[in-house]
């Protein structure tokens, strides 16, 4: 009888033991709720009175004898003085200085002999005597110095004395003393009292989260297990594992709020999954921008097949560098479905833009169009490992 008391004792308590973590298969049903329990470990104070021994100061008097510095004045007469000293005193005067004043002389004719020349014509020579040649030279700078007048001021020195009349001089000459005073010093006395203490101890604070679950698989096709686990601050995280035959992608909206009491926190948590194709909503990023084209007033480029124009947003940007080396950027948005052209091409998607709404018109040269693909979602793709939501391409391109 005691033996099967005991073994319902530990059958009630393992069944009211909540996991922090939590499983849940996912296959075709509309909602789902459950309870995640844990334990926080805080340390904890409480206060306690206890016996012990206290110290404190007591006061009591004492005579105490020492030499003490004194002071007392003396003074001494001085007799009259006369007391000099330095001053400097301003003292201009005008003096004579030269300045080097130069001019040009007069130009001046200059005259040469040139050397006789001897000249041969049909065997017959003949001597040409030299002739005078003059030239003009500029005339030699004459210089001289030039008397003017300036003022002068230096500091000179001169002594002033004053008379000081005789006086007493005072000053503190100090002297020891002994003196004895009546002085009051404290000495330690222990006694017994009752002081508060702070005594740590261990407290399991519960930690609780509800957790509603709504499911949306527009696929009818989606097998996931969701691991649910609850940290000690009552925050809820979640991982989805895929194990659909067709692989999806899942979508989570999360909402939360947490109450924190003394004893408890308690965490009331909204999900909602969403499960999308996975195939096809990253078709458009699956593979490279294929090709590109521009004309005057229009861009294009082929990506991967889109199927829901409202998940894609295009950014293409059109620049060119200048002779000056500038950078020229006619173009340059992130666009939206409604404001892009999409037409079938193949398995793929032809992505058209009219420049001209933009008030662009593109001259006959090579441009560099970069392009950027990115996929937007309304919640938060919990399950994406290597998979991209993005795809970008640059192309070196001459308008047609």
């Amino acid at each position: 009888m005691k033996y099967f008391l005991a073994l319902l004792l530990i059958m009630g308590f393992s069944a009211t033991q909540a996991s922090e973590s939590q499983t849940l298969t996912f296959n075709g049903q509309p909602a789902d709720s459950l309870t995640l329990e844990t334990i926080d470990t805080i340390t904890r104070y409480r206060e306690e009175d206890r016996d012990t021994t206290c110290t404190r100061k007591v006061p009591y008097e004492t005579e105490e004898c020492g030499y003490e510095t004194r002071y007392r004045q003396e003074c001494r007469w001085q007799d009259g003085r006369n007391v000099c000293r330095t001053e400097y005193e301003r003292v201009c005067r005008t003096v004579t200085r030269y300045r080097r004043e130069c001019r040009q002389g007069e130009p001046r004719r200059v005259c040469r002999q040139t050397d006789p020349t001897r000249i041969c014509r049909n065997g017959r020579c003949r001597t040409e005597p030299g002739r005078t040649v003059c030239d003009y030279k500029p005339g030699r700078q004459v210089c001289t110095q030039v008397p003017y007048q300036d003022r002068e001021c230096t500091r000179e020195p001169r002594r002033v004395c004053n008379w000081e009349p005789g006086r007493n001089v005072c000053s503190q000459v100090p002297y020891q003393e002994w003196v004895c005073r009546t002085v009051t010093r404290y000495r330690d006395e222990q006694y017994a009292c009752r002081r508060t203490v702070r005594i740590p101890y261990n407290f399991d604070r519960k930690v609780k989260a509800n957790i509603n679950i709504n499911y949306n698989d527009p696929t009818q096709q989606g097998l996931v297990d969701f691991i649910l686990t609850l940290d000690k601050g009552g925050q809820v995280s979640v991982k989805g594992n895929d194990r659909s035959d067709k692989p999806v992608l899942i979508g989570m909206s999360k909402v939360s709020n947490t109450d924190l009491s003394e004893d408890e926190t308690l965490t009331t948590v909204g999900l909602e999954f969403n499960l999308y194709d996975k195939e096809t909503e990253l078709a458009p990023v699956k593979e490279n921008i294929r090709s590109a084209g521009l004309t005057r007033t229009g861009a294009w480029f082929t990506m991967g097949r889109i199927t829901n124009p409202d998940r894609v947003r295009v950014g293409v940007t059109i620049t060119r560098k200048t002779i000056l080396g500038n950078t020229r950027t006619p173009f340059n948005k992130i666009l939206s479905a409604n404001e892009l052209n999409l037409t079938r091409n193949g398995d793929g998607t032809k992505v058209l833009i009219d420049l001209s709404k933009y008030g662009v018109s593109l001259d006959d040269k090579k441009w560099t169009m970069k392009v950027d693909v990115n996929l937007t979602f309304e919640d938060n793709i919990i399950n994406r490992t290597r998979e991209t939501l993005s795809r970008s391409g640059q192309f070196e391109i001459r308008v047609d």
